[in-house]
């Protein structure tokens, strides 16, 4: 009887990794795809049958590069990257606000920041662009950070919230009665134990923020050009230049698989936070 249950497992194990492995290459494949276009020849890449064996050419970079393609990456970066630790300042102690304080209406005001991230974007561009141009933040930098702000911020309140609420209570209190103020027990206990959660979500903005497209495209206009937006430049009358975009893709990919894989312990642990409770 043992023999047949470790011959089972043995088999449920191969089972199951044969599956993991035919998912990973199914999704791995179209990055591999677009990394092998990118020092694929013109003549190479649409060639039928299928050309696995060229020389690789680098004037697919050549032509990023001339195109300025490396300046709006940078901008996306730093773009990002501002304004997600804006959202982390302001956004965590209004988290812990909303699920530790007692106020009037909470609730109220509660839901009324969360339907800012629930309405559509292009319900939420057309007001930031008359005001923007009424107060001369319109195709700015400090603008689109505030604005890329804005719309993360109530998502940020929102999951971090139910992060401080899993907190246990007693020991706020317990370092309350050993003389504790408001403000020590927040940024010597609480944010301690938010950390995992903070991380997490806090890339989870970062994410939002890289992909976003519409708000960089009415309120930055030309003079603050994300990547998302310099994509479409990609696209000529002549065609499609493909190589190029997958270029583009693939360094727009790489800082975010970079930021999740220096950080994925701690998102691990933050999006497994109070999963289980014993």
């Amino acid at each position: 009887m043992a023999l047949a249950a470790v011959r089972d497992e043995r088999s449920s194990g191969f089972l199951w990794t044969s599956i993991a492995v035919v998912y990973a290459v199914v999704t791995l494949f179209p990055i591999f795809w677009m990394a092998t276009m990118m020092v694929k020849p013109n003549e190479a890449m649409f060639a039928r049958p299928t050309v696995w064996l060229f020389t690789p050419t680098l004037d697919h970079f050549d032509y990023v590069i001339a195109k300025g393609f490396a300046w709006s990456l940078l901008t996306s970066f730093v773009l990002c990257s501002i304004s997600t630790a804006l959202v982390v300042l302001i956004g965590t102690p209004a988290a812990y606000a909303f699920a530790r304080f007692e106020m009037r209406a909470k609730d109220d005001l509660f839901l009324f920041i969360l339907a800012t991230r629930m309405a559509p974007p292009v319900c939420m561009v057309i007001p930031f662009y008359f005001i923007f141009a009424k107060i001369g933040l319109l195709d700015t930098f400090t603008g689109l950070t505030l604005a890329y702000m804005t719309f993360n911020l109530s998502f940020y309140v929102w999951v971090l919230r139910s992060f401080c609420r899993d907190l246990p209570v007693e020991l706020e209190e317990a370092a309350t009665l050993e003389g504790w103020s408001r403000p020590q027990v927040f940024l010597r206990l609480v944010l301690p134990l938010l950390r995992n959660g903070v991380v997490a979500t806090a890339v989870l903005c970062f994410i939002f923020a890289w992909n976003e497209f519409l708000f960089a495209f009415m309120l930055g206009g030309k003079a603050v050009q994300t990547l998302p937006v310099s994509i479409p430049k990609l696209i000529t009358g002549q065609g499609v230049r493909w190589g190029e975009m997958a270029v583009v893709g693939v360094v727009a990919l790489a800082p975010v698989l970079t930021v999740v894989f220096l950080l994925q312990r701690h998102i691990i642990r933050g999006l497994t936070l109070g999963a289980v409770k014993g």
